[in-house]
Formats: structure tokens, sequence, C-alpha cells
């Protein structure tokens, strides 16, 4: 450790530029994914009034993030678009997220260190990369980060921060609880009882307004087994994008070995342990690293303790005859600089001999896909498909969200489809991309246009819709001539090839037609 003598000012101006660092990869990084969208459409719905639904009169928990859609829809309330919120509440979590272990940071150095954890998160590619997204992850790892800080301070105030996290996404629940039973063993407290009541409130609301106490995505995700193999590719692709980092999980490692020992903070670290239990559990994530996140910070907080203590240790007197603090004394400055390097070596696991592979075993970097393509607004044609009943894919919820139509049916994994959710998987695979469309799925909702056309073996004909400039086709399943006409005759839309198939066949382009019969698609 580098023990310099440093100058407040001289502390602080390196924490003010690497904070400013950090704020500028983040925001050279924004995005939105397109499962944003879909929470997108749940806030506008809420505050449009048609309650809080992606598709009108039908009421399917499609989101894992209700306090994140609830604050989005808040938005709308004051003409803020969720593309421009969700972005500036990302970033502004995340910096709130180093500023905690910096001031953490700075009472427990005791003046005598730079600002070494900063640095160290600050230069965290993916702390970068999950900043914006359009999801609730920046909010979540603060909030998580928060509670733990707060647990080991041992305040109260760790209860409700947990409860926010719960109300963010369902795996907060896990940290309420066991800080709920540890708080009522340690401090006899009656706060965990008044939080848990409010918890069951909402578990009230849930089934009442849905009718299930779990969300519709718990279904379309992880209730398909225990998918170890899977978690297991997300844990090494996590080692391969950051490969010294496994010296920070050696180090936090020790330090909860011998907090453990001590008795100090046992259910704290089991929280953290059954947390990345139930990441390995439901196989992680198809968006890379993207559910380790919000314990990582805390991991690298551990990674620091520990080195602080050495520090600290090898200026005693009476323990300098130590021979480990005397090997680490010699080497101090190599350990500082492997932990920096620790988050700044980042290796793309995904690119191969100057190029770039769709994906590691189902496991993608989404931020590469979408860039920031999905943050502009312009260049759709809103509420072009109003009066269509339509079935969408992945990557195109935000198709959704600006053509509008009647009815969507998310035919990936069934997020906002309660029957398809349920559907069991022939194979496990990618994560929320494993379930087998058929076409009686599709009869059954009464779908008229497919964004994609995913019926194996099939030939159906289409439409040309031209997003921005981009040439897409979409496929039909029916054809009503009144709608066709009306959405023919707009400017981005090309139905030539489609009329050319009537031409051919000698059909009546005036009447009704369904491209499919009791055989299957004609």
């Amino acid at each position: 450790m580098l023990f310099l003598r440093r100058f407040f000012l001289s502390y602080n101006f390196l924490a003010a530029f690497f904070l400013a660092f950090a704020f500028y990869q983040s925001f050279k990084w924004r995005w939105i994914c397109d499962d944003a969208y879909i929470s997108f459409v749940y806030a506008r719905n809420l505050y449009e009034g048609f309650g809080f639904v992606f598709n009108w009169g039908e009421r399917v928990e499609g989101y894992t993030n209700f306090l994140w859609t609830i604050i989005l829809s808040l938005g709308y309330s004051l003409q803020i678009k969720p593309q421009i919120l969700s972005i500036t509440l990302g970033i502004f979590f995340y910096l709130m997220t180093l500023f905690i272990f910096f001031y953490k940071e700075s009472r427990i150095s005791l003046g005598r260190i730079y600002p070494l954890l900063l640095v160290h998160l600050a230069l965290f590619f993916h702390l970068h990369i999950f900043a914006t997204s359009g999801l609730e992850t920046s909010l979540f790892t603060f909030l998580v980060c928060f509670g733990l800080l707060l647990w080991e301070k041992e305040s109260w105030y760790v209860i409700p921060i947990f409860f926010l996290s719960a109300l963010v996404r369902p795996e907060g629940a896990l940290f309420l609880f066991i800080a709920s039973i540890d708080w009522m063993i340690r401090k006899r407290s009656w706060i965990p009882i008044l939080f848990g009541f409010f918890f069951l409130c909402f578990l009230g609301f849930r089934y009442f307004y849905y009718q299930d106490i779990l969300p519709n995505t718990f279904y379309a995700k992880g209730n398909k087994g225990a998918y170890f193999s899977q978690g297991i590719y997300y844990f090494f692709y996590f080692l391969k994008s950051y490969p010294l980092y496994l010296f920070v999980f050696v180090l936090a490692g020790v330090q909860i070995y011998k907090s453990i020992l001590q008795k100090e903070f046992l259910l704290l670290y089991s929280s953290i342990l059954l947390y990345i239990l139930y990441v390995l559990y439901v196989g992680g994530d198809f968006m890379g690293n993207r559910f380790w996140i919000p314990i990582l910070p805390f991991v690298s907080y551990l990674a620091f303790r520990k080195i602080h203590e050495w520090d600290m240790d090898s200026q005693i007197e009476s323990k300098k005859t130590s021979l480990f603090l005397s090997i680490y004394k010699k080497n101090q400055i190599l350990i500082s600089f492997l932990f920096i390097l620790s988050t700044a070596v980042y290796t793309d696991p995904l690119k191969t001999n100057e190029t770039r592979i769709a994906d590691w075993h189902g496991i993608v970097e989404e931020r590469m896909f979408y860039e920031d393509h999905l943050i502009q607004t312009s260049g759709y044609d809103n509420d072009a498909l109003s009066d269509f009943r339509v079935a969408f894919f992945g990557a195109q919820a935000h198709f959704i969200y600006y053509l509008r139509p009647s009815f969507s049916f998310e035919a990936e994994s069934g997020l906002t489809d309660r029957e398809f959710a349920k559907k069991k998987v022939a194979a496990r695979g990618r994560i929320g991309h494993e379930s087998e469309l058929e076409l009686q799925d599709l009869l059954n909702r009464k779908i008229e246009i497919l964004l994609d056309n995913r019926l194996h073996g099939t030939n159906l004909p289409h439409i040309q819709y031209t997003w921005r400039t981009i040439p897409i086709k979409f496929y039909l399943l029916t054809y009503n001539p009144l709608k066709m006409e009306s959405l023919c005759t707009r400017s981005d839309w090309n139905c030539s090839d489609l009329f050319q198939i009537f031409e051919t066949n000698h059909w009546d382009k005036t009447k009704s037609k369904s491209f499919w019969n009791k055989d299957g698609i004609q």
C-alpha cells in the first residue's frame, strides 16, 4: 500500500477525478436494451389510466422491477420520457454507489492512503455498462450495497433499504428476509416486523391484482428447474471477462472466513453466499455479468478491508516479526496495483482472433448489439399497428412501444403471457429464450402479424416496414382488407410483395383471408 502522507486537497482531487471519469464512462457507454421497453409499456399504460398492464384489460405481471416501473410512470407526469429518465437515474445511482464506498473508505483509511477502492470501482467496465441499459440494475445495486454497508454498521436503516430493494427486484427479498431475522434475533427489534408487514401488503396487492403471488417472469425464466451447468458457465464468463478479479475473490473469501471464525456478521455473509447460489441455480442471465453486478462492489469492499487490515498490522511494532506481514510490507505496492488491475483489465469473452462471436454458451454482450440505437425516439411510425394483434420476439419490444398494437404477445418466453410462460421446455438453452412457439399458440391469441417468422419450416407472406433506413419484414397470419389498406398507404410501409402473391394466386384483395388451415400453414 502507498502510505502517502496525503493532503486533504490532493486526496479529494483524486477522488473527484475518478468520480468524473466514472461519470464520463457511464455516459459514453449509455444505452437502452430492448427488454427495458417492456417496463416502458407498463409505465405508460399506468400513467394513461389503463392499469399496471402490458395489454389493456389483461393483468399479467410481465416485469420484475415494480418500483422502477412506478418511477418511470411518475416520469410521464413530469413530461420526462422513460428513455431519458432511466439513463439519468441509472447514472445517478451508479455514482451514488461509488460515493457510499468512497465515504466508507475515507472513514476507515484514517487519512493515510489514496482512494484505492474508489479507483478500483471506477475502472470496472461492466459497472459503466449497467449504469444505464434502461433497466433497474443500477438502482438495485445501490440499494443492495448500501443495505450491506448499513448492516455491517448495524444501522436499523438496513431494513427499509432492503425493503426498497425487494420492491425493485424479487432477489431483494432474500436480503430483506435474512437481515430481518438477524435484526430480530440480535436486536429484539420491531422494525423488521413492521416492514415485513409492508412487504406482505405488497404481496397481497400482487395477488389481488395479478392473481398470483409470483411475477409472471418467474414462470417465463426461473421456473424451468435447476440450471447449475449454465450457472457455472455464467461464473466462468465473468472470470473470462476479468481474469485478475480472482485475486479479489480470494481476499474477500479470507475476510469472510475470518469474520465467520469470530462469529461476526454470519447472516450478512450468508446472504451474499445465498445470492451467489441463487444465480448459479437459475443459470445466471443471458446478459453477460448483469446478475453479478449487485454484489460485486461489496465483494471488492471486503477485499479492500483485508488489504487495509494488513496495512494496519504491518505498522504495529509487535506484529513486525510476522513472516507474512514482513513479506506483505515488501510488496504493498504490488498488492495495491494488482487490486486496481483486477477491474482495469477487461477481456471480451466474445472476441476471438479479431472477430466477435454472437454468444458464449448463450451469454451475450447486449450493449455491443444495441449500441445506443434504442435511446433515440425518432424514426418510428407511431401507432401504425394500433388495429392489429401482434406477436413479437427478442429485440422487438421497442417496436411494440412505438407502433402500439391493440394486443401484443411476447412469443419467446411468455413474459407478458401467463399461459405461454408456464409452457414446458423440451431442452434447456439460452436463458429467457427457451420456449418453442407453435402455430396453435398464435391462433389461440388471434394473432394477425408476426414481427418475425419463428414457425420453423413455414413460408408466410410478408409486408415491409422501413425503420429509419432499415427494411424489416413482418409476416402475416391473416389478412383484413380494411386494416391492411390503411396500413399499406403509410409512407414507411410497403405491401407490394403481399399483393403480388394475391395476384399470382388469383386471390381477392377485398376479402379477408387466413394463411393457415386446420393442417397448418397453407
